[in-house]
């Protein structure tokens, strides 16, 4: 097991609401869907150093009725992030951008869970979802690459 090159520093939580869903009916299925899901990262690189990251997460779950759900939540991270000073400069916004949402989303998840282990009805864990995405070919070419596609 090694270090990441992205470490939390700290994270809190800015806005939280759970409400149990009046109509939600125990003997019938939840039929939670992605489209009911929606996360938003915000990130914002530290103007003084590009190194330090702050990250803010807003989740929402807000089904239709006929979803079935137990709760409606609301939750906003921050969280504060430092990549190694070797970590490549021109990977550092994916790394964040995958990586540190990720961080933020898992414990985004458990703090739900736990405030929804609260309430009148079984908690609900949310879906995993992925922050991945390929970094463009630009990122991925090797330097010698990148500096022979330049113009002259």
């Amino acid at each position: 097991m090694n270090n990441s090159p992205l470490q939390l520093k700290r994270y809190f939580v800015t806005e939280i609401s759970l409400t149990a869903n009046k109509e939600f009916d125990p003997k019938k299925e939840i039929k939670l869907g992605v489209e009911s899901l929606v996360v938003a990262p915000a990130l914002l690189a530290d103007p003084s150093d590009p190194r330090q990251w702050q990250v803010t997460l807003r989740i929402q779950q807000q089904p239709g009725p006929e979803a079935n759900a137990p709760y409606f939540s609301t939750l906003e991270i921050v969280g504060f992030f430092r990549l190694q000073d070797d970590y490549p400069q021109d990977k550092i916004e994916w790394m964040v951008q995958t990586n540190a949402t990720s961080v933020l989303y898992s414990a985004a998840r458990e703090i739900l869970r736990a405030a929804m282990a609260q309430g009148p009805y079984p908690p609900v864990i949310l879906r995993t979802v992925s922050f991945y995405s390929p970094r463009p070919e630009k990122q991925r070419a090797t330097p010698a690459e990148r500096a022979a596609e330049s113009p002259k």
